[in-house]
């Protein structure tokens, strides 16, 4: 009788043991079954180490990459490969948060049935949101210079531009060392995976929190002599502005008006106004995620509380989470959520997306500022533009701040962000040159070849 229960009792081990094992394996085969199915070592959609079903389009039916007799084939064009190199990917999947490693299992059409199984065995089609033709544009006019530009439709979500630089031709990949600062960063899609010192860019956050906060905020003053000083540090400007209130201090970009108003609204209260701008989350883009962006709450009448305000200090800001709450401003205070994939389908190419118009899906985040907040900065941003940044974007509704961001590795890094004000053209956008300098001189430039190719 003993023998009996003992033997029950191991059996019910043995059961209860291969029950725990089989849980977590299903648990696991849900949750990575589809990175287990592509991995490379998968004959059936792997060809020499390169994925062998599957392809990307853009937005307007552009064919950038395709499975081929010979492995993957790029789009024909050199500039268009160099322009798409981050957002697309290359044959040997250096860029996790690229099209061809990211949504690998898309291509494949992975599903947790059949694996990568499929009766054609053809895989899938992805049209993206990109536009290959605005891409090479916006390359082109970064000139070799590091950086990045992002442009997104503020009312569907659609990321129209993504461009990331250095980047290289996938089809004819350089030999170089990555020690080599010319490639600093190369596999790395700043758009996405970028974060940066804001400069004077993050002046509309402290203006944001300044007019919520305030009833004097737009009429409020305070007194430009070249610096200021906060706990026996000096506080620099650019300029001596002399009395000056928000309109003139934003267009001027006074670093003493935004430092004191700083240091009036307190280390807290700024750092719950970036943290509801999205500025300090990660935002998950169709199967990828931002950067999360950095601000340190300093200590109550400190200069480093100070420089934040300014957009220095400890500040540090994603690109694409700029854009985000560029657009946030221009819709009225609730921003959409970025969107790099249009469609999948099966093997058939759907209907090209041929406009950057409004009508394709958007989810919305939660509300960044009050609509009257909104509003506000709206109307500063375009009051800005027109009064301040002279015929840099002749014909076009430019809303912007620049932003020149001392940085610890040689000149400043040179900003753009804004939006356009013009329903017909829904666009944000946010244009970083690496050690360019100045933001008005270098930046927007670019924002301005960009916008103009854009609308057209």
């Amino acid at each position: 009788m003993k023998k009996v229960k003992r033997r029950t009792y191991s059996i019910l081990v043995l059961v209860l043991t291969t029950c725990l094992f089989m849980t977590v394996f299903i648990f696991r085969l849900v949750a990575d079954g589809e990175a287990w199915a592509t991995f490379p070592t998968n004959q059936n959609i792997y060809r020499d180490g390169h994925l062998a079903v599957g392809a990307v389009f853009d937005r307007n039916g552009v064919p950038l990459v395709a499975a081929g007799e010979r492995g993957l084939e790029f789009n024909q064009n050199t500039a268009i490969r160099r322009a798409t190199f981050h957002v697309v990917g290359d044959r040997r999947g250096r860029i996790g948060t690229s099209t061809l490693v990211a949504h690998a299992g898309d291509l494949v059409g992975y599903n947790f049935f059949t694996g990568t199984y499929s009766l054609g065995g053809g895989g899938n089609t992805i049209q993206l949101t990109v536009d290959a033709e605005l891409n090479r544009v916006a390359y082109n006019a970064l000139n070799g210079r590091r950086g990045a530009v992002v442009v997104m439709n503020y009312e569907t979500g659609e990321v129209i531009v993504n461009v990331s630089n250095p980047s290289y031709d996938p089809v004819n990949p350089p030999t170089f060392d990555l020690d080599d600062p010319v490639w600093n960063g190369v596999y790395l899609n700043r758009v996405i995976s970028g974060i940066y010192t804001p400069g004077s860019t993050f002046k509309v956050v402290t203006a944001a929190a300044a007019i919520d906060t305030f009833a004097d905020a737009m009429t409020r003053e305070y007194i430009c002599n070249g610096y200021t000083i906060v706990a026996g540090n000096r506080v620099t400007c650019l300029g001596t502005h002399g009395r000056i209130s928000m309109e003139r201090a934003m267009g001027v970009s006074c670093n003493v008006f935004f430092a004191e108003l700083a240091l009036d609204l307190g280390g807290p209260l700024l750092r719950q106004y970036t943290e509801r701008a999205g500025l300090l989350s990660a935002h998950n883009v169709d199967k990828v995620r931002t950067a999360p962006g950095n601000f340190t709450a300093a200590e109550a009448g400190s200069a480093a509380l100070a420089w934040s305000g300014v957009g220095q200090s400890e500040n540090l800001i994603n690109p694409l989470g700029m854009a985000r709450f560029m657009g946030a401003v221009a819709r009225g205070g609730t921003p959409v959520e970025p969107r790099l994939i249009e469609s999948i389908s099966s093997g058939i190419l759907p209907e090209s997306v041929s406009n950057i118009l409004p009508g394709g899906r958007a989810a919305t985040g939660n509300a960044a500022l009050p609509p009257g907040t909104a509003a506000r900065l709206s109307t500063l941003l375009r009051d800005t533009a027109i009064n301040y940044y002279g015929g840099t974007f002749p014909g076009l509704a430019v809303a912007g701040k620049t932003g020149t961001a001392e940085v610890d590795d040689g000149r400043p890094h040179a900003w753009f962000v804004g939006f356009l004000d013009d329903p017909h053209n829904p666009l944000a956008f946010v244009v970083i040159v690496e050690n360019g300098g100045g933001g008005l001189s270098v930046a927007a430039p670019v924002a301005n070849t960009v916008l103009q190719a854009a609308v057209r």
